[in-house]
Parts: C-alpha cells; structure tokens; sequence
C-alpha cells in the first residue's frame, strides 16, 4: 500500500471510531514500559471503584498509582490458556478484562460489558465509562530510542504500529 494511501486508509479509520465516542490518544501518553495507556486504567479505576481505589490507596500510601499500574502489567504478562482452574484465567489481556484484578483484599473490573438490560442503572453507568483509545503511530518497545538509532543506524519502525485500539487503558488489537 502506498504512503498516501496507507495515510488516508488510517485517517478514515480514525474518523470512524472518533465519530463513535472512541478517543484519540497521543503516542507520547503511553507507557512502554509497562504496556499500558496510564491515564485510562486510573481513569476508569478511579471513576467506578471509588471505595476499592480509596482501600488499596490506604493499603499502598507510596505511590500507590504506581503500584496499581505495576499490578496490572504484572497480570497482563502471566498467561497459561490452559488453566482448568479459573483464577489461572484471570491472567492476560482478556482475563484480565473479564475477571477481577485482586490484591490484598482488594477487587477492580478493568472493564464493564454491556448489560443484557437496563435493570441496574449503576451497571449501565460504568458500562458507559469505558474508555475506548486509538493512538495512531504508536512506538511500542521500551528499546526504540535515540541511543538505539545511534547504535545501530537503522531508525525502529519495526517497533512502531500504526494504530493501537485500548480499552481502560489496556491495548487490545493493532492494525
């Protein structure tokens, strides 16, 4: 595909999923490091789960952001699909969205699905919280920099996507 074509396939996608409540991120916001969109995960964390936020930040006074966030990467790194046992599962991205992230006697959704109804308003309310992200361009490894360049002479486009889809601050698909 060519460059022009590659730049309007993408700016049409965009508009797309702007046009339908989705945000628009910046490349620079996310954590390469941890593999995260930062401001997305405390952001719907904090907005939904004000009392457990409140509990874990009483349980972690130090920083507890970055130790909620740590939390997190470290469960979306684990995985075993083979698990019979159900709280294996809870590791990986989509554990992760569908179960419950525990820790000490903490509990946090990092997503809401969609009601089946509309019976439980509080249900619908986080399910319309949800921050859905695209960030165009996104360079995803921690080792993609400067010194890298300078190193090897070769600029890492390899390491970069042209669109990353997040929900809650946790990436989900690329294209």
């Amino acid at each position: 595909m060519s460059k022009a074509n590659e730049f309007t396939f993408q700016t049409d996608m965009i508009n797309q999923l702007l046009s339908n409540d989705w945000l628009l991120g910046n490349p620079e916001n996310y954590n390469r490091k941890l593999a995260l969109y930062e401001e997305d995960v405390l952001g719907f964390v904090k907005d939904t789960q004000e009392s457990q936020w409140q509990k874990f930040c009483a349980l972690y006074p130090n920083n507890p952001e970055q130790k909620f966030l740590e939390r997190v990467a470290t469960q979306l790194n684990k995985a075993d699909p083979n698990a019979a046992n159900k709280e294996m599962r809870t590791f990986g991205t989509l554990g992760v969205l569908r179960h419950e992230l525990r820790d000490r006697g903490t509990r946090f959704s990092l997503c809401q699905f969609k009601p089946e109804h509309d019976l439980n308003p509080d249900t619908l309310a986080r399910y319309k919280q949800n921050r859905c992200r695209v960030v165009p361009e996104l360079v995803y490894s921690p080792w993609a920099t400067e010194e890298h360049l300078t190193q090897t002479g070769t600029k890492a486009k390899a390491w970069r996507i042209d669109l990353v889809l997040f929900v809650n601050g946790l990436p989900i698909a690329t294209l």
